[in-house]
């Protein structure tokens, strides 16, 4: 005999789940990404699409801290950058203020398929009667798409690059869009910078903290004689970047072939580590394992056990892995393309979630776990198209990591979204730190309006907190800590709190700048509330001080245990009522029986 749950029990059990039971349907875009950054100021990363020879800026509409709305994406300002029938590899874009306008331009490079050189023009936005117009600017030829980060601490976005001879490109741009007049204008700010550096192809360079002051370092990806990878570590110092030998050689004797690099603080131990793909191969079809560099304990490695999947990487790049907080229990997790050996051309979205390891003694508490199965559902599309790349996007700006595919589909390439699954009572910490320059056209500070919505490249925090178990939980991050070969790192940072309701005890922001005094560059705040999305500006002209704002995303336990106190409610009152009805009625029976009886006893 099958059991049928009562009314009021299947909308209790409904309303447990309201995220789960709604039915959102995931955007869908044309065309294949090119940046992410946030374009008009709202607060919610826009993604710019490159389709058929032109660049698309996506706005996306979602409401700040509306988790039950699907999110939407609407097409806005485009401008053309190559011919329609180019081959959509040959792009790269980065974006950043360049000119101090505090609006987005966008640096765009082509691959030549001849001379395997990149041809870079930088597109700059200004607004003319309301309407968003770019206006493009030669820039040079450079072997691979050149770095958007700010080399001489004022704020303004620059361009380093190395040109085909190994020799160093670095310039300005004044407040025109045009590059300074003299040549490379910011290359003086490198202390005895050698002529010139084998730059190792298809890797992408660093701009990361890596002594654990805050204050990001740049890190080239060189190529020694020998085919091994040396990184180049140049630190931020009172009178320019200095060089810096901190990492020893990856050598070819010990690890033949790598693949690209990433940054996370994988161990949450408050130390950036770099961790460099290890391959069987020249072609980095497989990886035998990770290793990992932090500066207190040097090279080691991580267990991953990747043998069952044939690793997919892009054209001209040899990344493979993305970083993301994924499962927000402060250990960043791993997305990337894979095949399954039995069917090498049937390419896959494969999660790979960072997990504690308790027999690994030689390497450490933590390894990367591919055995688990990915608990989200593909959408049609995405699942009967040949997926190219896969990354993390946050698309309800709620702090809960979704996944981005660009894939093929009908031979178009579409970028389809896959919604996060419900992590239950998980928190986290989502800080953004907004460049110091701020023009009057951009930014008028209002009730809901601070600062330029430019992501400082390169700004740093560090957060300390007690858990719910006696115990510590710490970690480090840095802003788009790579800005080539397509990484494509959120322009915020994101940590996860796992599952501790205790406030951050302490959170220290830094920005990519040498000062004298410590106020000019480093703040730090105490006791924040989980949930939270942080935004921090800098000193400057138009605020004097570190200014912040705290916005607080309700929990889905709290919305959940609202919804269930809400029905036990009712059904109280309902409870209530009917033995209110039932008591009445008893009340005038026994009336009844009285009047009766009276009537007998008179006769």
């Amino acid at each position: 005999m099958k059991r049928v749950l009562p009314l009021p029990l299947l909308l209790l059990f409904s309303l447990l789940n309201p995220i789960e039971s709604l039915d959102k349907t995931a955007p869908e875009l044309n065309g294949r990404a090119c940046a992410f950054g946030d374009f008009n100021a709202d607060r919610n990363t826009d993604i710019l699409v490159y389709r058929n020879g032109s660049l698309i800026i996506n706005y996306q509409e979602t409401k700040l801290l509306d988790v039950l709305e699907a999110s939407k994406f609407t097409p806005g300002t485009s401008f053309e950058v190559a011919p329609w029938n180019m081959d959509d590899n040959l792009i790269e874009c980065s974006v950043g203020d360049f000119n101090g306008d505090s609006r987005l331009d966008v640096l765009v490079s082509i691959r030549d398929p001849d001379s395997s050189l990149y041809n870079h023009t930088l597109w700059t936005s200004t607004m003319e009667e309301d309407k968003e117009i770019f206006t493009p600017f030669h820039v040079a030829i450079l072997q691979q798409h050149a770095m958007a980060i700010d080399v001489s601490n004022d704020g303004w976005t620059d361009i380093l690059g190395f040109y085909p001879n190994g020799t160093m490109f670095c310039s300005k741009v004044t407040n025109t869009g045009e590059l300074y007049p003299v040549v490379n204008a910011c290359q003086r700010e490198f202390i005895e910078f050698p002529d010139k550096l084998n730059i190792y192809p298809g890797m992408p360079h660093l701009f990361v903290d890596l002594n654990s002051d805050l204050i990001s370092d740049i890190v080239f990806m060189t190529k020694e004689d020998d085919g091994s990878l040396f990184m180049s570590i140049w630190q931020l110092t009172k009178i320019g970047w200095r060089y810096r030998d901190w990492i020893p050689r990856l050598t070819t004797a010990q690890y033949p072939y790598v693949a690209g690099p990433v940054t996370m603080d994988f161990d949450s131990d408050g130390e950036m580590d770099i961790l460099v793909p290890i391959c069987r191969e020249s072609e980095c079809n497989h990886i035998q394992q990770i290793a990992t560099w932090s500066k207190k304990k040097s090279w080691g490695t991580v267990a991953i056990d990747t043998q069952e999947f044939i690793m997919v990487k892009e054209p001209y790049s040899m990344v493979i892995f993305r970083v993301g907080q994924f499962s927000l229990d402060s250990f960043p997790d791993i997305v990337a393309t894979v095949a399954p050996a039995k069917a090498p051309t049937q390419s896959v979205i494969k999660l790979i979630k960072n997990n504690e390891c308790k027999n690994c003694e030689k390497n450490g508490t933590r390894r990367f776990d591919t055995s688990g199965r990915a608990d989200f559902v593909q959408p049609k599309n995405i699942s009967l198209g040949h997926v190219k790349m896969v990354t993390f996007f946050d698309l309800l700006e709620d702090g809960n990591l979704d996944i981005l595919v660009e894939y093929t589909f009908n031979s178009q390439t579409r970028l389809g979204f896959i919604y996060s699954p419900d992590k239950g009572d998980t928190t986290f910490l989502k800080v953004q730190v907004f460049t110091g320059v701020c023009s009057d056209k951009r930014c008028n500070p209002k009730s809901n309006e601070i600062g330029s919505s430019i992501s400082w490249t390169g700004a740093c925090a560090s957060f300390s907190m007690t858990d719910g178990w006696g115990g510590s939980t710490q970690s480090v991050a840095c802003q788009v800590p790579a800005l080539t070969m397509r990484q494509f790192h959120l322009p915020f940072l994101l940590y996860g709190l796992g599952r501790s309701p205790n406030f951050v005890d302490e959170l220290n922001v830094a920005i990519p700048k040498y000062s004298d005094r410590k106020e000019d560059w480093k703040h730090s705040l105490k006791q924040i509330v989980p949930n939270s999305r942080i935004i921090v500006l800098p000193p400057s002209e138009q605020y004097a001080h570190w200014t912040s704002r705290l916005y607080v995303t309700p929990s889905q336990l709290i919305v959940q245990s609202l919804a269930v106190i809400a029905l036990v409610c009712c059904m109280l009152l309902m409870v209530v009522v009917f033995l209110h009805y039932r008591e009445k009625k008893e009340d005038r029976y026994e009336r009844q029986q009285q009047s009766h009886r009276f009537h007998f006893d008179a006769m």
